[in-house]
């Protein structure tokens, strides 16, 4: 218990000299981080958020002293680490892009108001309200439906487009289905993902993919095929969809969800499908939960 304490209280003072938790340091060391995206299983329950990181920092702090402790990492492995820059609040999150509707436009208010969010400077978001996958991918993306797709560059683009032009950019979390399902069912929105995804892949097949669970709506919702039965059923052919194709997969829904499986009344904004700070944040905490377990595992 000593050696470990003082273990923590060593690597804490080293943390002093590096860079802060929104940058790399400045001369960096290369570590390699696992080349596979972890699938969060679904429950069919709703999860507390209790269970969820208080601090990625802290976390990662506490595995890599676990692990050189248990012997599982030796001193090179644990410098590599520890100087990679890595340990942080959000530096995974550096260098990616999030896709989405209004739900993810919403995200990207909150990580700009708040200062502990996982966005770095090179955190792009191309996400814009009443968005789709199916309209993403239509063939009037760029005409018909110029006014809710996203915006990159100051013009329209189709999001493939957008992120070819991101060549910092090496991963990518994206969330649609609210807008989907009005209108459409789970196994042609997962077509239609499946088909966006690829166009990117096609232009940066360098890029690793997640894919961010539906979120859940208030009880009650049921317009078009936009219900919390179809985004259960959406979700869970999201995670096979994962599994077979190498992808991340982000349980965020049942974090949200009440015992009923419909959204938390205190995570609504509108009582209907759009989220309040509450909410985001924990969003944010569930993308940290993530980062974690894709570093370490």
């Amino acid at each position: 218990m000593f050696r470990y304490s003082c273990s923590v209280i060593a690597l804490s003072i080293l943390m002093l000299f590096l860079a802060p938790s929104t940058v790399y340091a400045a001369e960096t060391v290369e570590i390699n981080i696992p080349t596979y995206s972890a699938v969060q299983p679904l429950t069919g329950n709703a999860l507390c958020t209790d269970n969820l990181l208080s601090s990625l920092t802290d976390s990662l702090n506490h595995y890599l002293v676990d692990s050189y402790i248990a012997g599982t990492v030796d001193i090179e492995q644990y410098n590599a680490f520890l100087y990679s820059g890595i340990i942080s609040e959000n530096a995974f999150f550096a260098d990616t892009v999030f896709v989405g509707d209004s739900l993810t436009v919403g995200f990207e208010e909150y990580c700009r108001n708040h200062s502990d969010s996982i966005a770095t400077d090179t955190t792009c978001f191309l996400a814009r309200v009443s968005c789709s996958a199916k309209v993403a991918i239509s063939s009037n993306a760029l005409s018909k439906h110029a006014s809710i797709m996203p915006k990159y560059n100051g013009s329209v683009q189709y999001i493939e487009d957008a992120v070819a032009q991101m060549p910092h950019i090496n991963k990518m979390f994206i969330c649609f289905g609210m807008n989907d399902l009005t209108g459409s069912s789970p196994q042609q929105f997962i077509l239609d993902m499946q088909t966006l995804i690829v166009r990117v892949l096609s232009k940066r097949p360098d890029i690793k993919v997640y894919i961010i669970s539906i979120p859940c709506v208030v009880s009650g919702v049921n317009t078009g095929g936009l219900s919390n039965s179809s985004i259960v059923t959406a979700n869970l052919l999201l995670q096979e969809t994962c599994m077979i194709n190498g992808w991340g997969f982000v349980n965020l829904s049942e974090y949200l969800m009440g015992a009923d499986g419909a959204l938390r009344p205190e995570y609504s904004s509108d009582h209907y499908v759009h989220e309040n700070a509450k909410a985001y944040e924990v969003w944010n905490r569930v993308l940290k939960n993530y980062a974690y377990m894709e570093i370490t595992k």
